[in-house]
């Protein structure tokens, strides 16, 4: 349990620190923060009901990108103020440190193989987005959708 209070207080770190360093206004940063720590705890909520690490990942990134909608349609900005900040935690980078170094070191055959797994990770995160915000467009007032 301590683990997961650890890794939560990590995302909320790393979370608001590429909110900052993306430029997110003072303003927003609780929110794309609170974006980063949900899909943080949804992940691994996931991983422990579930297993593996493509499901978790999509249900986490759907889950970001939902939050992401919401909120920047709440506060009327942009829903990468959000979105970005929210899936940071996501992004494998354990696996792509992998890569370079087994490429680095001359192992190719891992290299592929870690290769291979942050491209699916990666799809899988994209495809959560992709269709929290397909949901999203459906659901805007048909008002809205008319003005244009």
């Amino acid at each position: 349990m301590k683990d997961v209070w650890i890794t939560l207080l990590t995302a909320a770190l790393s979370t608001a620190g590429f909110s900052i360093l993306f430029y997110v206004h003072p303003r927003r940063l609780t929110l794309a923060t609170l974006g980063g720590v949900l899909t943080t705890a949804v992940y691994l909520l996931g991983g422990h009901l579930i297993g593996g690490e493509l499901l978790p990942s999509m249900l986490g990134a759907l889950v970001g990108a939902g939050f992401s909608e919401i909120c920047a349609r709440l506060t009327r900005v942009p829903v990468p103020v959000y979105m970005v900040p929210s899936v940071i935690p996501l992004v494998p980078g354990s696996a792509l440190y992998a890569t370079m170094f087994n490429f680095v070191s001359g192992q190719y055959g891992a290299a592929a193989d870690a290769a291979l797994t942050t491209l699916e990770v990666s799809l899988v995160i994209s495809g959560g987005i992709v269709i929290a915000s397909v949901i999203g467009l459906f659901l805007r007032p048909i008002r809205s959708r008319r003005s244009r």
